[in-house]
């Protein structure tokens, strides 16, 4: 794969998981309890997913990339 595809598909999985997590605060102020509790379960497993079956997966097809992720986390705290 080339590094600009990976470094897209990356980006891609940083923004779904992100998008997924801005969800809980709302489920949790205007779901049932019960409600946020199997929604916030569906979510982490789908967040779990995410990262085991997107991320990891093009990060071990291209070791470089994890440093490119890190350097933009610990310079800007998110993937630029």
């Amino acid at each position: 794969m080339q590094i600009e595809l990976a470094r897209y598909i990356t980006r891609s999985a940083f923004r779904s998981v992100a998008e997924l997590q801005n969800v809980l605060p709302l489920l949790q102020d205007h779901a049932s309890r019960a409600e946020y509790e199997t929604y916030r379960q569906a979510i982490a497993k789908a967040i779990g997913t995410i990262g085991d079956e997107i991320t990891n997966r093009v990060l071990a097809d291209n070791p470089g990339l994890s440093a490119e992720i890190e350097s933009s986390i610990a310079t800007y705290g998110r993937l630029m």
